[in-house]
């Protein structure tokens, strides 16, 4: 290595690095988050999120203590999704004290996001109904119902098919630009049905094909 070399690199290596750009997210009192980016990720009260810049989806919930006998309620799971870049956020819930102020907040949603200087940013919320009953919740396939679902706060998602990647719009329908166009239309209504089937039909609809081709 040259002497120019040598003093080339060490002038490099004293550069000072650029910032990476990402959104530090804080949680408010109560607010707890189950799933960021259709992936179970959990974080508690207090405590910070770093996420990529661009658009955000996450599960949240609000635990909190109500009523003279301070029991436990945990709100209903809300869908929230917002984009943001380079930005410190904080996700809040209205204070909740009584089982009144959390049936009226499972009804209206209305969670608070603001920037470092306390501004409101902008989002949308829906609830994550829950799907019968469940002793333990799997958040990221509920997500992933409902993206597929179109819903409010829904965001589109892709799938890998052959070597080739095919992109489901929110109405959870295949988009794929090289397919026969007759072709992809009863590919996209029998993906449509089979998506809003319920677990019997699906058996029944996976029994028949399975039938046809022998």
């Amino acid at each position: 290595m040259t002497r120019y070399t040598r003093i080339t690199h060490l002038m490099i290596a004293l550069l000072p690095l650029p910032a990476l750009a990402e959104v530090q997210l804080t949680l408010g009192a109560c607010v707890n988050v189950q799933a960021v980016q259709g992936s179970e990720q959990t974080a508690s009260s207090g405590q910070s999120l770093t996420l990529a810049d661009g658009t955000q989806q996450l599960v949240v919930e609000c635990a909190t203590e109500v009523g003279r006998e301070e029991i436990r309620e945990i709100s209903d799971a809300f869908v929230i999704r917002f984009r943001a870049e380079d930005a410190e956020l904080r996700l809040s819930a209205p204070e909740i004290d009584t089982r009144n102020e959390m049936a009226s907040f499972n009804q209206q949603g209305n969670w608070q996001l603001t920037d470092g200087q306390g501004r409101a940013v902008g989002f949308t919320t829906d609830v994550l109904e829950k799907e019968g009953f469940q002793l333990v919740r799997d958040y990221p396939r509920e997500l992933a119902a409902y993206n597929r679902s179109g819903d409010v706060a829904a965001v589109a998602v892709r799938a890998q098919t052959a070597g080739a990647e095919l992109q489901i719009n929110p109405e959870g329908l295949l988009l794929d630009p090289q397919a026969d166009a007759d072709q992809e239309m009863v590919s996209r209504m029998l993906r449509y049905w089979y998506l809003k089937a319920d677990e019997q039909t699906r058996k029944e609809w996976d029994s028949w094909v399975e039938s046809s081709n022998r």
